[in-house]
């Protein structure tokens, strides 16, 4: 596919809200005599990039560089943040990350017994970015923008992604003639207009407009009138274990694309993986639909790994060659 090769001189702006992913992950043999809940046996120990810092380490797979502007702690974990990132393909030097002496670093620790995730202990703050702050990830946003080929924001409502953030970054984007793509919130749904794709699943698309969205015409029905209403060219929606589903605006029609997954473990990060290999394919050359398609390849092999993984570019060639497309 001609459009991989260009991967790697592709470069892609990441905005919004940086997350540590931490696993411990064992094995339970018995109950505690404290209480009737699981003893979980710690066998392994690793920390990962999350949130925002998800979809930098899936354009790295990719081979696409990527400029990463965000907010993080002045602490211990923003350390392992910068250390972690430092691993990925990012450009370094026109990196922005804000450290906060008020709003610590995101961190989400998963327990994991077998395949099974046992909780989730959340360690976090959640503050709207400050006008300083703003100014300053806007202005670094303001000298990067052209030597990019896109942009994607990825929207967890930590506070990074402010309205007022959203929307001045889409406007100096669209006004350098950018890709944007977002990963919304469901708080922030109708604040991405003229965003070139937003990627909600079914459940924060239904919410946004107030209804449940499960068959094809009424998930068609949504996709168009999100799509008028931000006044985009396209609207991805993802819909689990029934594949995705992209309207075109120009041709005012929704394409419905089926799930190639196989078997699934874990479908966390996999909105990450689909809006980064969407964004990293059309940057490099491939239509909508054909991006689509294999963004949901790329889905396919993730949601067959244990938690917040990626998929390499040669899994995912080589799941578009079992699959039969762009051969």
């Amino acid at each position: 596919m001609e459009a991989a090769s260009k991967l790697k001189t592709t470069k892609i702006i990441v905005i919004g809200d940086l997350i540590l992913d931490e696993y411990l992950i064992g094995e339970v043999n018995r109950i505690s005599p404290e209480a009737p809940v699981p003893v979980v046996w710690v066998r392994n120990e690793k920390t990962t990039l999350g949130g925002a810092g998800n979809v930098v380490k899936n354009l790295s797979r990719l081979g696409v560089q990527s400029f990463v502007l965000g907010r993080a702690g002045n602490d211990p974990a923003a350390k392992t943040l910068d250390d972690l990132l430092s691993t990925e393909n990012t450009i370094a030097s026109k990196n922005t990350i804000i450290r906060s002496e008020i709003v610590p670093t995101i961190l989400k620790t998963r327990v994991i017994a077998g395949h099974q995730q046992v909780c989730r202990i959340d360690r976090e703050e959640t503050f709207p970015l400050t006008d300083s702050e703003e100014k300053q990830l806007l202005e670094s946003f303001s000298k990067i923008i052209q030597e990019a080929d896109a942009v994607v924001l990825s929207d967890y409502d930590k506070g990074t992604l402010t309205a007022s953030l959203i929307r001045k970054t889409i406007d100096i984007a669209v006004q350098h003639k950018k890709i944007v793509t977002v990963d919304p919130q469901v708080s922030h749904f109708f604040q991405y207009e003229k965003a070139t794709v937003m990627t909600p699943n079914h459940h924060e698309a239904g919410k946004a407009l107030g209804k449940k969205l499960e068959t094809n015409a009424e998930v068609e029905e949504a996709a168009g009138k999100i799509a008028e209403n931000l006044n985009s060219p396209s609207m991805m929606i993802t819909r689990g274990e029934k594949g995705m589903s992209l309207y075109i605006s120009s041709e005012s029609k929704t394409y419905h694309i089926p799930t190639v997954a196989k078997e699934v473990f874990d479908v966390t990060g996999a909105g990450d993986t689909v809006i980064s290999v969407y964004t990293s394919f059309l940057a490099a050359g491939l239509g909508e639909l054909e991006a689509a398609i294999v963004s949901n390849a790329a889905a396919g092999v993730v949601v067959g790994k244990l938690g917040a993984e990626t998929v390499s570019l040669e899994e995912l060639l080589e799941a578009l060659e079992k699959r039969g497309s762009f051969q």
